[in-house]
């Protein structure tokens, strides 16, 4: 027989093993608490991997992103707000259909500019309304007035921005112009490449073109008043779709459950390069917008994880964000609840990689000083800062907008730094700072739970509403 004292140390060794299996069991059981980078990391690589092919808008690889999107809402719990079959089976997965659209094929240059036009070259057509242009050449400078139907050769500071030039555009339109063309600066000329890969829709806002810097200086070597015409070819694009995840958690409040919040973000990006002398022709759009994309599904994790919120709330990825917001607009003109009851949307954009213009571990907001939802987010926890960019328009460059525009309190949260990795092959998983990417969202929990349970309802501030 054992004697006594080997009994009891064995006895609670056999005590000490079951409490340790007991808390194991109760950790496996319990929620994780927190983001973990693995998890960011895991969805990352996938979302941006090479085997996604850059997820361009309205592709199968845009189709995968949504349904893997889709199966981690299924995972972490959520309800599925999509498709619903014919047998009454919801889905994770909304298809949205996109109509054709008319757009420009080419272009073929007339009289004196016949043989100085190389379109697929020298010319970047941004806008076309128009199938035949001709106009006397009139130069002018920003703020300076057009003749009636001159062809006006429009220069700008090397400095401008983007929405420097289509302010100067539709101010030239309003009073009756029809044809801008633009000398590339800066801003056109490092981004050349992925203004020459767009589809240019035909539309009724007249003409603006970006001419390389030979055609801009032989246009500028032309006298005023000369003749300057070409004609445009259009043809209709076939019929596709896109796709967007949507998820959801029923609020438990009988009071507060019909309100309802979205976080979204946009699941496509710019699929793969046709030009042959790039070297790497896949833009895997981590930065833009996996990171986002990702910041949904973990939010989604964590607040499912958790106590039902008083609201409900609304994941959404959204499809064709780049290709013109088709996914985003489809929701809203299907909204799957009455709009009176949209109280507020946040839209994750480019979150990857910190912004050195504020202070570490800092978010910012879009359209901060519109409304008075950022700083009652950052009262409650939220590293949310005014947008250090107010000159990039970025409140007007997002799925935000889209709601923005019929009354909702929407904003964009970023930490986008104004990189040279946008809308290139280098935004790759190998740039993103990933303890910044897992911190910022993580940061963000407390304060969406804080809006979802409570009875805040944001505003516009006064004459600031879109």
């Amino acid at each position: 027989m054992m004697n006594a004292k080997p009994q009891a140390r064995l006895k609670a060794l056999v005590a000490a093993c079951l409490l340790a299996s007991a808390l194991t069991s109760a950790q496996a059981a319990s929620p994780q608490t927190g983001v973990q980078e693995r998890d960011v990391r895991a969805e990352m690589y996938f979302l941006a991997g090479d085997a996604m092919q850059g997820r361009g808008s309205g592709t199968l690889f845009e189709r995968i992103a949504a349904e893997y999107i889709g199966s981690q809402f299924m995972q972490f719990g959520l309800e599925p707000a999509g498709d619903v079959d014919t047998v009454g089976r919801a889905s994770f997965v909304q298809t949205v259909p996109v109509l054709g659209k008319k757009v420009v094929d080419s272009f073929e240059a007339q009289g004196a500019l016949a043989k100085q036009m190389d379109w697929k070259r020298n010319v970047v057509a941004f806008r076309m309304a128009d199938t035949h242009v001709q106009g006397k050449l009139q130069k002018l400078k920003a703020g300076e007035a057009a003749e009636k139907d001159a062809v006006v050769l429009l220069s700008v500071a090397e400095d401008a921005q983007f929405n420097d030039v289509f302010a100067e555009f539709r101010k030239l339109t309003r009073a009756g112009t029809r044809t801008v063309i633009v000398p590339a600066n800066k801003q056109i000329r490092d981004n050349w490449a992925t203004l020459a890969e767009r589809d240019v829709e035909a539309g009724e806002q007249g003409n603006l073109l970006f001419v390389d810097e030979a055609l801009g200086q032989h246009l500028s070597s032309l006298k005023d008043g000369s003749e300057i015409a070409f004609d445009t070819m259009f043809k209709k694009q076939a019929d596709t779709s896109t796709w967007n995840a949507i998820g959801k958690i029923t609020g438990s409040d009988p009071k507060l459950a019909a309100q309802t919040i979205v976080l979204s973000a946009h699941l496509d990006h710019l699929g793969v390069s046709t030009k042959e002398t790039d070297t790497d022709r896949i833009n895997n759009g981590a930065d833009d917008d996996a990171s986002g994309s990702v910041a949904v599904m973990e939010l989604a994790r964590a607040l499912a994880a958790g106590k039902k919120p008083k609201r409900t709330i609304y994941f959404v990825c959204f499809g064709s964000e780049e290709a013109g917001g088709y996914g985003s607009r489809h929701f809203l003109q299907t909204l799957p609840f009455p709009k009176e009851n949209f109280v507020a949307n946040l839209q994750f954009e480019m979150i990857g990689r910190p912004d050195d213009k504020v202070a570490a571990q800092t978010l910012w907001l879009t359209g901060y000083d519109r409304s008075n939802l950022g700083a009652e987010l950052a009262k409650r926890g939220a590293r949310l800062v005014a947008d250090p960019h107010p000159e990039e328009n970025f409140f007007q460059r997002s799925d935000n907008y889209t709601f923005a525009r019929q009354g909702v309190v929407a904003h964009t949260v970023s930490s986008y730094g104004l990189h040279k990795d946008y809308h290139h092959a280098s935004d790759e998983n190998g740039k993103i700072d990933f303890a910044h990417m897992t911190r910022s969202i993580d940061s963000m929990i407390k304060p969406v739970r804080w809006l979802a349970g409570s009875d805040f309802v944001p505003a516009w501030v006064e004459g600031k509403k879109p």
